[in-house]
């Protein structure tokens, strides 16, 4: 047992859950899960049972040390690949008049963004509210502001614009706090009058863009093979990419992050830890993985590299939308801060950037308030002891920069 709704904190969950013997749960919930003794350190039980995670690139896990490890503890077995890519409707982008319109408007011929500054322009020209079609189908509800905040705010620096320094002190009352701030309310103008409200996440927005109501959504892979299915209103007409990034000096800096991520973990309280670990590994294995990925309408996005040249698995995903997927892979950030109190520093920034999607603040003051409680986070928890984790969390951030100005 351990299936419920995605949307759920695993947290949560599992604090009640007592004949729950294997679950899923995020990437940014490890360091709380771990911290609060309610998974298993998995790493004893690979060196009993004789196992080892690969990561080649023929069969083995993709992002492995973001997907398993908490520092050097392996704390889940990777099932699922929630890397966030965009999706546009490559129909519109190659119509004829809307490029000319386009080009009269902003210079240039309309194609898949490289800078955020260009995907503001084309959500906003493909804005059209009076026909019930919107430009930007992003949520900006409080629970998930941090998924969509997070790749604007990193590529304001190379390897990645940190969030905390090295004592711990929060970064992001800064010029790039804020830009990144200015550049995810721009496109509320452009979104559904519901975008901010409560609960209002990807199963309000993707059903937008899946029915044919949208130009452009941020969401995991799964989006590629929902919107392949036969029934679906924009079957043929999207194009996924790599998330748009900014130019530092002369180079291209894209940044994604891991979404949600269900990979699987086994909760402290399970009564039998060695057959679920076990059936994890099988679960998971080049093989029988394939079949979950296949799932028609499933969220669990292909996980290992022998998916991403699997035939079947290629047409119902695409050859493009995957090859978008393997482009983003060596940009994408560890999902979360890494910390323990994780959810906490979560919470007060999605808080924070939901009052200022509502109007009630500025971009400016939802950093420095979310700033201020970050502080008091840290303080409360213990600064040398988040220092260290920061430290090792760190190292799991992309390190390889674009010099190409097409990529």
């Amino acid at each position: 047992a351990g299936i419920r709704k995605s949307e759920l904190a695993s947290r949560d969950f599992i604090r009640k859950a007592r004949d729950v013997d294997i679950t899923i749960a995020r990437n940014h919930e490890y360091p709380d899960l771990l911290d609060e003794g309610l998974i298993e350190d998995l790493t004893p039980l690979l060196q009993k049972f004789g196992f080892s995670l690969p990561e080649d690139t023929a069969s083995g896990y993709i992002l492995l040390r973001q997907q398993a490890y908490l520092g050097d503890r392996v704390v889940a077995i990777p099932a699922d690949l929630d890397v966030q890519l965009i999706y546009l409707r490559k129909d519109l982008l190659e119509d004829p008049a809307e490029g000319r319109r386009f080009r009269n408007k902003y210079g240039r011929d309309p194609s898949v963004p490289r800078t955020w500054k260009e995907y503001t322009e084309l959500v906003s020209f493909f804005n059209r509210p009076q026909e019930g079609f919107y430009g930007a189908l992003e949520p900006r509800e409080r629970l998930t502001a941090w998924m969509y905040w997070f790749p604007r705010y990193a590529a304001f620096a190379a390897p990645g614009q940190y969030l905390f320094d090295e004592r711990m002190k929060p970064l992001i009352d800064s010029p790039a706090g804020v830009a990144a701030t200015e550049s995810w309310l721009a496109t509320i103008p452009f979104s559904p009058q519901e975008v901010s409200g409560e609960g209002k996440d990807y199963n309000y927005t993707l059903p937008y863009f899946l029915r044919g109501k949208g130009f452009s959504t941020l969401i995991t892979p799964a989006g590629a093979k929902i919107a392949n299915l036969e029934q679906s209103a924009i079957k043929g007409k999207v194009i996924a990419a790599p998330l748009p990034g900014r130019f530092v000096g002369d180079r291209l800096l894209r940044r994604s992050t891991i979404m949600y991520g269900n990979n699987l973990v086994l909760p402290r309280s399970g009564k039998n830890k060695e057959l679920a670990f076990l059936y994890a590994m099988w679960q998971t294995d080049p093989d029988n993985s394939i079949r979950a990925v296949l799932v028609s309408g499933g969220f669990a996005d292909p996980y290992r590299y022998n998916h991403l040249t699997n035939a079947e698995i290629r047409k119902v995903y695409s050859p493009q939308a995957l090859d978008a997927l393997r482009a983003a892979l060596p940009d994408t950030l560890p999902a979360g801060t890494g910390l323990p109190g994780d959810a906490e520093y979560l919470v007060a920034l999605g808080q924070q950037l939901w009052l200022a999607a509502t109007g009630s603040q500025s971009a400016g003051q939802a950093m420095a308030r979310t700033a201020g409680e970050w502080e008091a986070i840290t303080e409360r928890l213990g600064r040398e002891q988040q220092i260290a984790h920061w430290k090792s969390f760190r190292k799991n951030f992309p390190g390889v920069v674009s010099d190409n100005k097409s990529r």
